[in-house]
């Protein structure tokens, strides 16, 4: 290995997308191209932007200190698991191209963004002869048979499950961003217990500080009312139908205002059946999401109760950074649920219990203490920043640098 080590990561996007995973990517490798300056990193993503397929980024630019290399991503219909795929083979062949002319790369980091991205980093870190890191964002294929979405014994899962069980074999590491995932794949899938690290994406808090008035509270809740809110990805992982069925019932009372801030596949249901308490407000800029925060009495977090162990929702942090209180709408044994309990940093919830989700919001009302919990912010500030995370993404990156693939 040369005096420069290169870092290659792939990642379906990357900045200036507002997507959790392109979010967290730009946070956590501007972080160590920082802390390593004698580092070179490249990260190869799409062209396309998340949330606006018509909007196409430059093919290459350098943003501190990292190397973007965007390659050809077509635009897809998330709401179709067969436009997806054709997308995400695409992606996959541009980006198997682009890192073959690449002159050197030290060691390769693959994330389920997309899906089979593990199977793509092995496939460059073969062609470069370097190690691979595969990052579980979102545990597959086992989420898609959870929702509903692909048959546990059908050929298609079975065969996914084994491609990509063997893609966890041959990496050098293997880092889930939450307990549960990480314990699940320890349980389910053989992997060696020494290559599973758990490292928690975290959140930089500097990305909620605004200066001056907050426009998004005076705009969309002039009166000042108590306000719920949901913001974030309204998809088919995080169930809705509990925290509308509190709203509707909740209509009686004047002084409670719902917000739900995004967009997914539920957006359209919602926006049929949303009480006249409720606004549907399309996503914000992320340069304004402190004010968007700062507005909130309390946060929303929902997840399916059988995905506890599958993915992670990537909001808790900033709630958590924002020192809101959390009403968490899933599983008890989901890791977010252990630390509202174990930090008192808000309520959790069961989906179907719309009195219980009311009772929530109403003591967190009624409870000045509550809603201004320190202890969350406490407890962020010790376990849940992005320099925590970068800094233990650099330890692991520099103990197998050097190593042969």
């Amino acid at each position: 290995m040369s005096s420069t080590p290169h870092i290659l990561l792939l990642n379906e996007f990357y900045h200036p997308d507002i997507c959790a995973s392109a979010v967290v990517a730009a946070d956590h490798m501007e972080k160590i191209a920082a802390l390593r300056p004698d580092w070179r990193i490249t990260v190869l993503t799409g062209n396309r932007a998340w949330d606006d397929p018509t909007r196409i980024y430059t093919t290459e630019e350098s943003v501190n200190g990292v190397r973007i290399l965007r390659v050809e991503r077509p635009a897809v219909r998330r709401d179709s698991l067969l436009s997806r795929g054709l997308g995400f083979a695409a992606f996959h062949r541009n980006v198997l191209r682009a890192a073959r002319n690449l002159n050197r790369v030290d060691l390769v980091i693959g994330t389920t963004a997309p899906p089979q991205g593990g199977m793509l980093a092995a496939k460059i870190a073969k062609i470069h002869r370097c190690p691979f890191i595969y990052k579980v964002l979102d545990l597959y294929p086992d989420l898609v048979a959870t929702l509903g979405k692909l048959n546990a014994n059908s050929f298609v899962y079975r065969r996914w499950l084994q491609w990509d069980t063997r893609a966890m074999q041959d990496a050098a590491a293997v880092v889930t961003i939450s307990t549960p995932i990480t314990q699940r794949i320890a349980n389910t899938r053989g992997i060696d217990p020494t290559k599973l690290h758990t490292i928690h994406d975290g959140y930089d808090p500097a990305r909620l500080s605004f200066t001056g008035p907050n426009t998004f509270a005076a705009e969309t809740n002039p009166h000042k009312k108590f306000l719920v809110q949901y913001a974030g990805n309204m998809g088919l992982s995080h169930p809705m139908d509990t925290i509308l069925a509190a709203a509707k019932q909740l209509q009686g009372d004047p002084t409670i205002l719902f917000q739900f801030i995004g967009d997914g596949p539920h957006r359209a249901a919602m926006a049929r059946d949303l009480p006249a308490n409720s606004m549907l407000i399309n996503y914000q800029p992320a340069e304004k999401l402190g004010q968007v925060l700062d507005a909130a009495d309390v946060c929303l977090i929902s997840q399916h109760d059988a995905m506890f162990d599958q993915a992670m929702p990537y909001k808790v942090y900033a709630c958590l950074a924002a020192g809101k209180p959390v009403v968490f709408i899933g599983s008890n044994k989901s890791e977010i649920a252990k630390w509202v309990k174990s930090h008192s940093v808000g309520l959790v919830v069961r989906h179907g219990d719309s009195a219980d989700l009311i009772h929530a919001i109403q003591s967190i009302r009624n409870d000045l203490q509550a809603r201004n919990p320190q202890s969350g912010r406490t407890f962020f500030d010790q376990s849940l920043t992005s320099v925590g995370a970068a800094e233990a993404w650099l330890l692991l990156i520099d103990c197998h640098l050097g190593r042969k693939g």
